[in-house]
This record gives C-alpha cells, structure tokens and sequence, in this order.
C-alpha cells in the first residue's frame, strides 16, 4: 500500500489517503521514499470509499482533500497514467476519452525513451465477453495514440487483476495509458 492515496474522478483529484504527509504534498519537499499511488475512480462513490477504507466514517464528518491541479501535474511528473473510461460495455471513445490519449500521446512524445502501456483491468474468473471487449478497446486506443504519432512497436499490453487493485469495481470499464519504465 501507498504512503499516500489520491483519488481523481472527472478531473478532480482528493487526498483519500496519508493525510500525515498532506503539508509535504503541497510544499513538494516528501521524501523521496514516500510513495504516492494515483487511483481513476469511475464515481464519487468510489472517491468516498476510498477515504473511508483509508481515513474510517468520513473522519466525523469531514471530507477529502481537493488537490491543486497543479500538483497534480507534478505528481503526474513522477508516474503518468492516464485512465480512458468507457461507458459499460462500449467501445465508443468520447470526447473525454480522446483527450485523454491525445495528452498521453503528447507524454509519450516529451518522453521518446518510455515505453507506452495499455493496461486493462480484469477478473481472470470473469466472463470471456468482458475480456474480448477490453482488448477492443485496448486496440481502439492503440489506434488513436499511433494516430498522434506514438510508434506501435513502442506500445505494449498489460493485464492487471481487479481484486490486486483497491476500489476497483468488477467489471471495469476503463483502459490506462502508462507512460513510464516500471
């Protein structure tokens, strides 16, 4: 688990977890040691259960932390994902979503000597219908970020198991750009 978890949904990010760290988080003076994971929520509800898993009943009340945008984008600097959604079971990439690789494309090209990653998330007893429509739209995304000008031998697939990753619904419904060398 992350020394600090932050929680982004439809644009928004909140500190959800290492609320001790959160005057270092600001001031950009962590340890290097201090790891912070960066977790696409598909909806506030998510975001709540997070801080509640992390922080117990809302803290009496209390809610999370908004994070500056600007921060983000640092933090970002440290390990770029960048989570595409989809609407269940589509493969329709929206206007959102086309942003999306277009600023990981943008990453991927200030960052020639990274490798790109699509990562899907899904539950290996799950049914073989969930799986072919992710690495559809596994393949519409590489599509579009080979469109904007990423290499297709730069870009490989990564499977991940849903229940290794915290807050992460059973039939997801998102892909992840990785930019970054792991």
């Amino acid at each position: 688990m992350a020394d600090i978890t932050l929680a982004e949904f439809n644009g928004s990010v909140w500190l959800v977890g290492g609320e001790n760290f959160f005057d270092d988080l600001l001031a950009n003076t962590l340890p290097a040691d201090i790891s912070i994971e960066l977790v696409q929520c598909e909806s506030q509800t998510d975001v709540d259960d997070l801080w509640t898993q992390h922080c117990g009943m809302h803290n009496e009340g209390r809610m999370p932390w908004v994070i500056n945008p600007q921060i983000v984008q640092r933090i970002r600097g440290r390990s770029p994902d960048y989570a595409v959604f989809f609407a269940q079971w589509s493969a329709f990439l929206d206007q959102d979503a086309l942003a999306v690789v277009r600023a990981a494309a943008s990453w991927a090209a200030e960052n020639a000597a990274m490798p790109v990653r699509l990562a899907e998330y899904l539950d290996p007893a799950g049914p073989q219908a969930m799986a072919d429509l992710s690495r559809l739209r596994a393949q519409l995304i590489e599509d579009k970020l080979v469109e904007a000008g990423v290499e297709r031998a730069r870009i490989g697939r990564l499977r991940r198991d849903i229940a290794e990753i915290v807050g992460m619904p059973q039939e997801s419904q998102r892909i992840d750009i990785v930019v970054r060398a792991d």
